[in-house]
């Protein structure tokens, strides 16, 4: 996990204004509770880097559009998934390691962090500051 130095951090808003703010920039909301969450934009085609914004509830619940929500720290997190035969169900690879990563644990949860993903991310983070200033 890389975080990101941002002005983002404490910007207040609710999840309606969030939501209609960052979906059409490929943000989803995830890992989320009635107090808190994350909204992620994967950045990498395999789906193991993201950039994600942590929101706190500070009013509502979190699915509810007029909740008010609180940015945290953005930072980028990578997730190296395990590859090879999966033996106990006998498929190849490209086939199930698609379907199945989504049902194991990762091999490294908080892989390192290439450059070229820290630079894609804090382009990304800079325009969303620029947006919600």
């Amino acid at each position: 996990m890389q975080p990101i130095d941002s002005s983002l951090t404490g910007t207040r808003g609710t999840f309606g204004y969030f939501r209609e703010s960052l979906e059409p920039n490929g943000f989803t909301l995830a890992n989320w509770d009635y107090h808190r969450g994350f909204f992620d934009r994967k950045l990498d085609d395999q789906g193991m880097v993201y950039l994600r914004l942590p929101v706190t509830v500070k009013e509502g619940e979190l699915d509810s559009p007029d909740a008010w929500l609180e940015l945290g720290t953005p930072f980028v997190l990578k997730h190296v998934y395990q590859t090879g035969v999966e033996e106990d169900i006998g498929y190849y690879v490209p086939v199930a390691s698609a379907a199945m990563n989504q049902f194991q644990e990762p091999a490294d949860k908080d892989a390192p962090v290439e450059q070229v993903w820290m630079r894609k991310a804090e382009a990304i983070v800079r325009e969303l500051e620029k947006r919600f200033a």
